[in-house]
């Protein structure tokens, strides 16, 4: 990403005023003297805008992305142990099955709360697709997981991280843990038990990866925190960092919008459903929901040092800032209430009040776009750089 340099004007100075000190002097048989005013040095330090995002940087790593990745890989963690308790059932029944099925909802769901920032371990060796591959326009997928199911070999992690990236993550186990077919079920599937074996290397596969990215942000690991929030390493400023940070705020709710709401509506009823992020258990909508959810945290950090604060108390915007919360929080509201009309994706996309809400929920996000695009970077005075999502 080519990123612009640049010097931000903007800075507040507390002035402390100085108390004066009456001098006096006296000399020979007669009385009288001077006085003369001395100011002092103001003692309270200069507050700029690289302070303010610096303290904004360090509370969204400590309190959201560090975080996210550790819960991310305690949740790949808990897949895989149940992953091992399933696959040991002699005859596992249906029960038995939705509890493996739900460690992978929670692990896709600890993952949709982080899937946005693209800085660090997760964009290196192919992380980033290894754990998600989606648009899958060349079924990856299935070719992936089904060269494994051939293998005659006990597969392992260590095989799994070496076949295509669609047969290594999230979508792979999908296609295991869901499949359409039902006699491919982990119950009844003619090779359950290789199919059980697949799925647990790929837990694994999972489990190894989330470890790596989450070591990177630790101290006692790659100290990806440092580099963050001092702009350093791969960044050239602390302004960079947020300048970096911000393009991949904003080329992520473009992804939510577009990809995985405006092309899967289509032009009408029933959509295009059969492209949507997850068809195989239908949790698009759950997914969405998620990534909103933290487009507001990313905002307003939550009770820490939030872009609000930044744009109200610093830079004296509050019209900016109550627009884009009042934005965030409509998006939020919209796909909540989405999420409350309609069991599924699929079933709201070929209603009409569904695909009504949907449109609704796309014009808004729009005007979210529009708002950190324009008004947000003017305000902040940051030059963003490349985005993905542009098709440019």
């Amino acid at each position: 990403m080519i990123k612009l340099e640049y010097g931000f004007k903007a800075s507040k100075v507390l002035v402390a005023a100085g108390l004066s000190t009456l001098l006096s002097a006296c000399g020979g048989g007669s009385s009288g003297g001077t006085s003369t005013e001395t100011p002092t040095t103001p003692t309270t330090p200069t507050v700029d805008i690289n302070t303010e995002f610096a303290d904004y940087l360090t509370d969204l790593t400590d309190n959201h992305i560090i975080p996210s990745y550790e819960a991310m890989l305690a949740q790949a963690q808990t897949l895989k142990s149940a992953g091992d308790v399933f696959c040991a059932l002699t005859s596992p029944n249906t029960s038995e099955l939705q509890t493996y099925q739900q460690t992978w909802s929670s692990f896709n769901s600890a993952w949709q709360s982080i899937q946005w920032l693209k800085v660090g371990a997760v964009v290196e060796d192919s992380r980033l697709f290894r754990i998600q591959l989606w648009p899958d326009e060349n079924d990856a997928v299935s070719r992936g997981v089904e060269s494994l199911l051939l293998e005659q070999i006990t597969v392992t992690a260590d095989d799994v991280s070496g076949v295509n990236v669609g047969g290594q993550g999230i979508p792979a186990l999908e296609y295991l843990l869901f499949p359409e077919d039902s006699s491919d079920s982990l119950i009844n599937a003619s090779d359950k038990a290789k199919r059980c074996e697949v799925s647990l290397a790929i837990a694994q596969n999972l489990v190894n990866i989330s470890d790596d990215i989450a070591t990177d942000w630790q101290a006692s690991g790659g100290n990806y925190r440092a580099q963050f929030i001092e702009g350093t390493g791969d960044f050239s400023s602390v302004v960079d960092s947020v300048e970096e940070l911000t393009t991949n705020w904003l080329e992520h709710i473009e992804i939510v919008e577009d990809s995985k709401l405006f092309e899967i509506l289509g032009e009408e009823s029933p959509g295009n459903y059969q492209d949507a992020e997850h068809i195989l258990n239908d949790e698009s909508l759950l997914s969405i929901a998620t990534n909103i959810e933290t487009f507001l945290t990313i905002y307003t950090n939550d009770d820490g040092k939030g872009f609000d604060s930044i744009l109200i108390d610093f830079l004296e915007q509050q019209s900016i800032s109550d627009e884009i919360t009042i934005s965030l929080t409509s998006v939020s509201s919209q796909i909540t209430q989405i999420n409350l009309d309609f069991d599924s994706y699929e079933t709201a996309l070929a209603d009409s009040e569904g695909r009504e809400a949907i449109t609704n929920l796309v014009d808004e996000m729009r005007i979210l776009i529009d708002l950190i695009d324009v008004s947000f970077t003017q305000a902040l005075d940051l030059n963003l750089g490349f985005n993905s999502s542009d098709g440019d």
